[in-house]
């Protein structure tokens, strides 16, 4: 039993069914008071220093409101439909597949590490962005060949759009502000907590693979029979017969197996 299962046996119970809904349903308040100008987009903002040095303890959660649409465009409404729509879609795929308490412990370390981001760099200002992106990686690792419909028209397999994904991740950490970095580091170490595992369980499996492959391919280029009066073998004089005399027991090619001398 790994780990993963016995934190399931213990706390199994306090797991959220349909978790993805409670997401962006947070993300739909967000919106609201967005909308509603009660609140501006820095407030919502995750930086450590707002929380320790200002009490500004709501920023813990208050994170997790931000959209992730742009709310000034004219078809924001639309995008912001089909924005729920997939994250629910990824959510119900994940916990379907890991179970619930699986998909909402992954939720949580992924949480709880941009939280502890936050609080390594304080001064660096965090969104949802690449938490939430940490979420599509894992269901674009378990089910890589399901099709989107890319600005509805054209299908493209999950798992190269979530190699694109990495690749604007492997971007941010060279060329965007620290909280960005602080966000995919994040998002990347909460990835590997659950299919580092997997990773190395498939190198190992590859090496051994690549080794047996090797081991049956030298062992093919042997020669099964070799002359002991010339040398000749099967391999390079693969026309001619081999035959074992039954005085000596030696191998001999047919033009010696007659005449040969015994010791």
């Amino acid at each position: 039993m790994n780990f993963i299962s016995k934190l399931e046996k213990r706390f199994g119970s306090w797991a959220i069914p349909n978790l993805a809904l409670y997401i962006i349903a947070i993300q739909a308040i967000g919106v609201m008071l967005l909308l509603s100008d009660r609140a501006n987009y820095s407030d919502l903002l995750l930086y450590g220093s707002g929380v320790v040095h200002r009490g500004e303890w709501w920023r813990l959660l208050s994170f997790l409101m931000l959209p992730s649409v742009d709310l000034g465009s004219r078809l924001f409404m639309l995008w912001l439909f089909f924005s729920f729509y997939i994250f629910f879609m990824i959510g119900k795929a994940l916990e379907d597949q890991w179970g619930t308490f699986r998909f909402n412990l992954y939720i949580l370390s992924g949480y709880l590490l941009t939280i502890l981001m936050a609080f390594i760099n304080p001064g660096a200002i965090i969104t949802n962005t690449y938490f939430l992106g940490g979420v599509f990686l894992a269901f674009a690792t378990l089910f890589p060949n399901i099709e989107f419909r890319l600005f509805l028209i054209l299908p493209v397999k999950v798992k190269w759009l979530a190699w694109i994904t990495v690749g604007f991740y492997v971007m941010a950490l060279f060329s965007s502000d620290s909280g960005a970095r602080l966000g995919v580091v994040s998002a990347f170490a909460n990835y590997l907590l659950f299919f580092g595992k997997d990773y190395l369980t498939g190198v190992k499996a590859g090496q051994r693979r690549k080794a047996f492959v090797a081991e049956r391919s030298e062992a093919a280029a042997q020669p099964r029979h070799t002359c002991a009066e010339c040398g000749v073998t099967d391999k390079t004089e693969p026309t001619l017969d081999f035959r074992y005399c039954s005085t000596c027991g030696k191998c001999y090619c047919e033009n010696h197996i007659r005449d040969h001398h015994h010791d």
